[in-house]
Parts: C-alpha cells; sequence; structure tokens
C-alpha cells in the first residue's frame, strides 16, 4: 500500500515506527521521597540523627532518670528544637567540628537525653529553627547562668565571653540576667589574674575581694603571685602585701621570696549569691593582737611572788571604739572606688578593640604613639599587658610565653602587619597602665586616651567620677545615660 504523502509521522521518540525527538540521555529518576523542611516546620527525628549543643552545660541537666519515667508513662510534652548541622557549621565551625549527625539541638537537649533512656522510643518529635542559630551561644549561656550554680570564676569566664565574643556590654549583660552591671565588671576584673591565683579562687582559698584588690594595686601576673605567696608564707593582709610588692621593700626583716602553695590563706572565700554586695573579708589571724609574753608565764616555771612584791594590777583602759560606719561614703573612698571601676571598664573596652581586630587610621596611631612616647612609661608592664591582652584575644599568633622572648620574635619575624599590632596593643596599654595609676591625678594624655577609647570602641563612661575629668579637659561623651551610683 503506498504511503499517503505528507501523512503524520510517530513522535513518540526513537522507538519502532518513529524518528524521535527526544534528548538520548535519559531523564534523571525523581526522588518523590525527599522532603523539603522549612524554619518552623514539626519533625519526627530519629534520636541518633541529632547532636547535643557544645554551648550547653550538662550541669543544667538536672535529675534525667525522673524525666525518663515521666516521658515513659506521659509521652513528651513539649517538643525540642533543632538546627540544621549546615547551618551550625556555617555559624560555628570550629564548635561544630566531629558533629556528624544531621540535626543539632537548640533547646531541650535535657528531654533528648531522657527520651533516650525510654525504652523502644527510637524519635523524638522536634521544631526546626535556623533562624536561632547565630544566637544560640548566647542564649544558652544566658540561661545556664540564670540556673546553673556557677562559682565566681565560671561566672567570670562567662561574663568574659559575652563581653568579648558576643559583644554585649557591661550594662546589656546585666539586664539580661537580672544583676547589677557593677557585679559584672567586678567578676570581669577576675579574668585578668594570673592562673595560679584563678585556682586559689576556684579551691576556695583566696576570696574575690582580696583577688580584685590584688589586680587593681599591681600591674603584672609575676607581681600578683608574688603577693599571693606573701600572704601565704607571711600571713599578711592583702594590702601589705601590694605594698610590699610595690616598693620591693623587706617585710618583718625577712626576703620577699615565691613560695606558691605554702602557707594558708587570710582571706574568707566569699559567699554565693551577694548581687553586688561585696562583703568584707574577715580577719585574719595576724590580725589580732600577740599576747605579751611578760603576761604569759611559761610552762614549768614558778612564777609565785611574795606577798610584798605583788602589786596591785593597773585596771586596763580600752581605746574609745571607733564611730560607726554611717550610710554615706567619704568622697575619697567614693572617687576611689570610682575610679577603680572605671579603669576596670576601660581595660575590657581595650580587649574588645584588640579583639576585633580594630585598626587604627594613621591619625590615630599617631596620636597614640605620641602619647606613649613623650609620657613617663613603665615599659615592661605595658608589655605583659599587651601580651596578655593579645594571648586572650587569640591574637598572639606566635606560641611564646614570656611577654620579652615574644617581642624580640615578633621583631624578628619581619612580619610587619604583626609588628605593627604589638606596637599598637602595647601603647594602648601603656596609656591604660598611665590612666588607671591611682598616685596620680589626670592630665589631657588620660584624657585623650578615653576619647580614642570613646570613638574607637564607642567606650561609654559610666561613672561620675571619671565623667567630670573628661568635662574638664573638654572630651565629648554621650551623657544621655545616668552615671552609675552602683559603683560606690
Amino acid at each position: 500500500m503506498q504511503q499517503l504523502k505528507g501523512g503524520a509521522r510517530n513522535k513518540r521518540g526513537s522507538g519502532v515506527g518513529g524518528d524521535g525527538t527526544s534528548s538520548d540521555q535519559p531523564k534523571p529518576a525523581q526522588k518523590f521521597y525527599q522532603r523539603i523542611e522549612n524554619e518552623g516546620d514539626a519533625l519526627e527525628i530519629a534520636l541518633d540523627d541529632i547532636s547535643p549543643n557544645p554551648f550547653n552545660d550538662i550541669r543544667s541537666m538536672g535529675d534525667i532518670e525522673s524525666l525518663s519515667q515521666s516521658i515513659a508513662e506521659d509521652g513528651l510534652l513539649q517538643d525540642i528544637v533543632v538546627m540544621h548541622t549546615e547551618k551550625f557549621r556555617e555559624c560555628w565551625p570550629k564548635q561544630a567540628e566531629g558533629i556528624e549527625t544531621r540535626f543539632v539541638i537548640a533547646f531541650g537537649e535535657r528531654r533528648w537525653r531522657a527520651t533516650q533512656k525510654v525504652e523502644g522510643t527510637t524519635k523524638i518529635a522536634a521544631v526546626l529553627k535556623n533562624a536561632v542559630t547565630p544566637k544560640i551561644r548566647r542564649v544558652l549561656l544566658i540561661e545556664n547562668l540564670q540556673r546553673v550554680g556557677y562559682t565566681p570564676m565560671e561566672e567570670a569566664r562567662n561574663f568574659h565571653r559575652l563581653h568579648v565574643e558576643e559583644e554585649l556590654s557591661f550594662r546589656e549583660i546585666a539586664k539580661e540576667l537580672k544583676i547589677g552591671s557593677t557585679h559584672v565588671s567586678r567578676r570581669l576584673q577576675l579574668v585578668k589574674l594570673p592562673p595560679v591565683l584563678q585556682q586559689a579562687i576556684e579551691d576556695g582559698v583566696l576570696g574575690v575581694t582580696a583577688a580584685r584588690n590584688i589586680e587593681e594595686g599591681l600591674e603584672t601576673h609575676e607581681e600578683m603571685e608574688q603577693a599571693w605567696a606573701l600572704m601565704q608564707a607571711e600571713q599578711v593582709k592583702v594590702k601589705a602585701a601590694i605594698d610590699a610588692v610595690n616598693s620591693g621593700s623587706l617585710l618583718d626583716g625577712r626576703k620577699l621570696e615565691k613560695v606558691l602553695g605554702e602557707g594558708e590563706h587570710i582571706d574568707v572565700p566569699e559567699q554565693r549569691n551577694e548581687g553586688d554586695q561585696e562583703t568584707e573579708t574577715a580577719p585574719s589571724p595576724v590580725d589580732e593582737p600577740e599576747k605579751n609574753a611578760e603576761n604569759t608565764p611559761d610552762e614549768g616555771v614558778d612564777t609565785a611572788k611574795p606577798e610584798s612584791d605583788k602589786k596591785t594590777p593597773e585596771k586596763k583602759v580600752s581605746p574609745p571604739s571607733p564611730p560607726k560606719k554611717t550610710g554615706a561614703v567619704p568622697a575619697a573612698d567614693r572617687f576611689a572606688r570610682e575610679r577603680n571601676n572605671a579603669a576596670a571598664d576601660r581595660t575590657a573596652a581595650c580587649l574588645h578593640l584588640v579583639s576585633g581586630g580594630f585598626t587604627p587610621d594613621a591619625k590615630q596611631l599617631s596620636a597614640l604613639f605620641s602619647r606613649t612616647m613623650l609620657s613617663p612609661i613603665q615599659q615592661g608592664p605595658a608589655k605583659t599587658r599587651a601580651h596578655v591582652w593579645l594571648r586572650e584575644s587569640s591574637r598572639d599568633v606566635l606560641a611564646v610565653n614570656d611577654s620579652d622572648s615574644y617581642f624580640q620574635a615578633v621583631l624578628s619575624s619581619g612580619n610587619d602587619e604583626l609588628i605593627r599590632l604589638a606596637t599598637f596593643v602595647t601603647a594602648l596599654a601603656a596609656s591604660e597602665i598611665r590612666a588607671k595609676d591611682n598616685r596620680r591625678q589626670w592630665d589631657r594624655t588620660d584624657a585623650a586616651h578615653v576619647e580614642f577609647l570613646i570613638e574607637a570602641a564607642n567606650y561609654r563612661p559610666a561613672t561620675s567620677w571619671e565623667r567630670e575629668q573628661l568635662v574638664k579637659f573638654g572630651v565629648a561623651f554621650n551623657a544621655e545615660e545616668t552615671a552609675d551610683e552602683s559603683a560606690v
């Protein structure tokens, strides 16, 4: 039979009866089983496909066994909240190392751990909340601070993370935790102590108030360790130890030596939950008057005297009691405390600059170097403090523990960027040490240092004393916030 001219062709492809018009490559198989998980979705997730949050504190878990029994009987009453591990890794690459599951817990780790203990349970109800990932550390840290019984040093380190890594100001931390900003600033002073003193606080043999006094009275870690060693070995008060170290003098005719770990402490450890109230340390054994050897008979010695030799003992008159403290704080004490609190705030601002990778412009750098070179400075303490700031901000680069050796290594490295950074931080430390020195009055150089912090670090003077100094030298600052009177 003759084919009709112009007849239609088979267009079904390259099969029998047609030329075919489709691609030679087969289409990929469609994955109908894959589901796109969106923000806020309620999911059923395998327990072993979830990892705990690296930022959570295991002490916040509480009694997991009782919760597990409750879940076994009544079921899980509240879903947990999870994040995609991929999203978590984008925000927190270091903390995500080693996590191979698809999800990371945001909230509800205690419920997840308890559900794991329920026999026969393999899945858990969860809600996906990737939006919380960038701020998850801050949120968990604040929650744990409110409900976990941290020691003073643990509080200090956690406040430091919030201040430096989360960039929260003292006031913002205080507001989040519903505590006084002075309590926050005083805790942050503790992270500036050398490790041996931090461990003494952890062990309960050194009180927080004494530790803060040591940090305020001395410049270098070596001096602080020396004062603590003296307090233990010689059983002296904090002020006497600080004065002895500062003067380099002998104490009680004995040479000042480092004898860490010997002797007993003299400071009563701080009680927890004191808020902003700093309790006075109890009198130490060295404060008690020694018994008069003439009035204390030796054992085995006959002290009897003839009747004629006996004298009527004179009645001892006790010295008048000092007047009781009133609610008013002497102006000198108030200014001293405010000056110390201002120094703590400025130190935090300096550390924030170093940690945040701030780079001063040519004008700022020239002014800073001029102040450093033309003013009397303590180069040793400045280099020590600068080295501490670089280590705390993980910008020291070179693994050298000794400050002098570190800066010598920096000069020998030939790395211009590293040299500029070390020089800038050392000049900044020198300016702060000068401003902190309570033995001298402020001048325009100190005011210029604070003006730089206001401009570069958004520093906010919080004490009346520092504000008065800035007004005196014509430095502008944000006066809308009320001065922190809790500092006194």
